[in-house]
């Protein structure tokens, strides 16, 4: 073939302008990164984009991760029936996560159907599910749906958990890692898990406490392999931790109702022997006697293990911090709100005053959080002066009084 004839047939396999302008370079993409675009969407979008053209009809089927929002559904009726045909379509690919979001809509998860849901996929062997609900009415998980070896991650917000769901949540899904439960009616007062390793419990019951727990009861973690352990406004119920040396970061924001009394004896910083992280805080009442209660509870644990080698950084809003400072590492946070009144603290006998010697080897940094009229700072700072090997940098944050 002749140069000039080349020339041309090249020419000709060219697109014209017009070609060009409307050919469709994202259908062309390979299904990987169709995928990766899909993922941005929502399960309700992602479906609709099968009506783009018959490259686009079966991509949204391999989705590893679904994000399915009630809000985007006009009526519970055509929720469920998308839902269902979702998991029917869908067949048996192989699914990462599964993100369920109803915000106050018009779609609740109390539905019989929903943990069919949830054991489709169990059975896709998903990683990680999150239920996100708020509804009128807390939303019913059946326990005989969760049996999984892959399930890692459980996020739970607003549903109502039993003692016999939990119990089989650990005995049936041994990869359990992390169980997140905010907003949530618990009625477990016992999580006993070798596998679990980061444990969120916040508030078992917001709007009505005493509505789960009528009496005082003890909240057991037997957890030999938590790392981190998250627990907050839980009325009615006392941390008691047992096998907890392994946790490495706590966080603890005591009720006013989280003890019967100041004379029981319960373990929660004294099974925190290894923590690198803590924060301790305890909310601001009107009656002094709650917080007189929770200082002696945790002083009186506090005499059973006065030694945080491992501690870098310690947030307290609580009277005796003396032992909680001996080891200390690098970087102590005090808020020292809502405790006793200075003329309380120095009304204590001699014998009952909180003692102030403690040793700090390699203390770096102090940051107070206090009132701008605390009395009791400058206490502390002289102690922190007195008891540190070298000079730390003291930060002293005030606020003005609400009240």
């Amino acid at each position: 073939m002749s140069l000039r004839l080349m020339r041309m047939s090249n020419k000709c396999m060219r697109p014209t302008a017009l070609e060009a302008s409307t050919y469709d370079f994202i259908s062309s993409l390979p299904d990987e990164l169709l995928q990766h675009v899909l993922s941005f969407m929502t399960a309700r979008e992602a479906v609709q984009t099968g009506v783009l053209s018959s490259r686009w009809r079966h991509i949204w089927k391999s989705l590893q991760c679904l994000n399915i929002k009630g809000s985007e559904f006009t009526s519970e009726a055509a929720y469920v029936n998308f839902m269902d045909n979702l998991v029917l379509r869908r067949g048996c690919v192989p699914l990462d996560s599964l993100l369920l979001c109803n915000s106050y809509g018009r779609v609740s998860l109390n539905h019989d159907r929903a943990n069919l849901w949830f054991g489709y996929a169990l059975r896709s062997n998903v990683r990680e599910i999150n239920i996100q609900e708020k509804h009128f009415e807390y939303s019913n998980l059946d326990h005989s749906s969760f049996i999984s070896s892959h399930l890692k991650i459980l996020c739970l917000n607003y549903v109502s958990i039993s003692d016999l769901f939990i119990e089989n949540l650990f005995s049936v899904c041994p990869a359990l890692q992390d169980l997140v439960m905010v907003d949530c009616c618990v009625y477990a007062t016992r999580f006993s898990s070798s596998s679990l390793k980061n444990l969120t419990f916040i508030s078992h019951s917001p709007d009505n406490g005493d509505l789960v727990h009528d009496d005082f009861k003890d909240l057991v973690i037997d957890t030999p392999s938590l790392v981190s352990l998250h627990l907050e406004y839980l009325p009615f119920l006392a941390p008691c931790l047992l096998n907890a040396s392994s946790v490495e970061k706590a966080y603890f924001r005591l009720d006013d109702m989280s003890f019967p009394c100041f004379h029981m004896k319960y373990n929660i910083l004294s099974a925190l022997s290894n923590v690198k992280n803590l924060k301790l805080l305890i909310g601001q009442y009107n009656d002094d006697a709650f917080q007189l209660m929770q200082n002696e509870v945790l002083k009186r644990d506090l005499w059973r293990c006065r030694t945080f080698n491992s501690l870098k950084k310690l947030v307290a809003h609580f009277d005796p911090l003396a032992s909680m400072l001996t080891n200390l590492g690098e970087t102590l946070h005090l808020g020292v709100i809502g405790g006793l009144a200075w003329e309380q603290w120095m009304s204590y006998p001699q014998s009952e005053m909180p003692d102030m010697s403690f040793i700090c080897e390699h203390l770096k940094k102090v940051k107070i959080t206090c009132a701008n009229d605390d009395k009791r700072v400058p206490a502390i700072v002289n102690a922190i002066l007195v008891n540190a090997n070298s000079l730390p940098e003291i930060v002293i944050k005030p606020y003005t009084r609400l009240d």
